[in-house]
């Protein structure tokens, strides 16, 4: 309880500050470098919303979610007159098909979280250009025209992950990788970080990776495969708390000892890792950077400028953190 609280009180830190930095440079008198004009699409609200979204298929989307309909629905709700929503369910050509559908439903700003980095950028585009804003939540899309992109830095989660495992493991070693999505941003920026990262360990070979979805049952049954072809396995790279919790899951089953893992923060893996003392680096996830999301919508619809990318802040913890604070 302690660790979740610690947690919650250094991400309504940053929440706070990501808000005063935005709303200060709303309020400029110029258009500065990074910014966004956003004066042609000022119109008076409230406006209606619409989300093309990945679908909550995991507890991280789900908080995703409920971070989006906080922000519409209570934060801001004198703003908005609705919130439309349509999810993919990581399917790409349902996912163009649902933008369509919102868009033709007259929606005055569109929010996306893209399941796909290339597959989306036509049907992002061709809205940008319909003169509709388009706010990019969490994972992106390869083109420039959106309005607006807040996301984690991924490519520095990854970095993050493997300087800590090449530590750990002092620059030698067999570690297998356990990623998202493929074909999403927020799963091949973070790859790219590792693979970044780990190059400054030649030592340190990457047996295996494979994508995960951030599903602790494909995660399981990754590792059990894994276990099954390489029995030196001296670490594992996983990009959030399920995928770790189904690798050690597998690990447990075939009596092996747990190595040091990678994850985030969140709470299922958190206790799992306090009960079986595990060594471990947690980097936030950052599912409520959807509610700065909702902020700059407001924003843009205000006819305010905005940054053109909003990097939400990263926070780690260690084992020994995590035992400190549940003392």
């Amino acid at each position: 309880m302690a660790t979740k609280k610690r947690v919650t009180t250094l991400m309504t830190i940053f929440l706070v500050f990501a808000f005063a930095l935005i709303s200060s440079l709303a309020f400029s008198a110029d258009i500065l470098p990074g910014m966004v004009d956003t004066t042609k699409y000022k119109k008076k609200g409230p406006w209606l919303a619409g989300r093309a979204a990945i679908g909550d298929t995991n507890a991280w989307m789900t908080m995703f979610s409920y971070h989006f309909k906080y922000g519409i629905e209570e934060k801001y709700a004198k703003d908005f007159k609705g919130l439309k929503i349509a999810s993919s369910f990581w399917n790409p050509v349902k996912q163009i098909a649902d933008i369509e559908q919102l868009v033709a439903q007259g929606v005055d700003i569109l929010f996306i979280d893209p399941s796909s980095e290339g597959a989306l950028v036509g049907a992002v585009e061709e809205v940008y250009e319909m003169g509709i804003p388009v706010v990019l939540a969490s994972t992106g899309v390869n083109t420039d025209k959106y309005t607006t992109w807040v996301s984690r830095d991924n490519i520095k989660a990854g970095f993050l992950y493997a300087g800590w495992m090449g530590k750990k493991l002092k620059g030698k070693g067999n570690v297998v990788v356990l990623m998202g999505m493929a074909g999403t941003s927020y799963a091949e920026d973070v790859l790219r970080g590792v693979k970044q990262g780990l190059s400054a360990f030649p030592d340190i070979k990457i047996l295996e990776t494979a994508y995960c979805d951030w599903s602790p049952v494909k995660a399981k049954e990754t590792m059990e495969v894994f276990i099954q072809s390489h029995p030196k396995i001296d670490g594992i790279i996983a990009d959030g708390g399920q995928m770790g919790f189904g690798a050690v899951e597998a690990l447990l089953d075939a009596g092996k000892k747990i190595p040091p893992i990678t994850a985030d923060d969140w709470n299922g893996w958190l206790r799992l890792a306090k009960q079986q003392d595990i060594d471990f680096l947690a980097v936030s996830g950052g599912n409520p950077l959807s509610l700065i999301g909702v902020q700059l919508a407001t924003k843009i619809m205000r006819g305010e400028p905005v940054p053109k990318i909003v990097e939400y802040p990263i926070v780690t913890f260690e084992k020994a953190q995590l035992d400190t604070d549940q003392r």
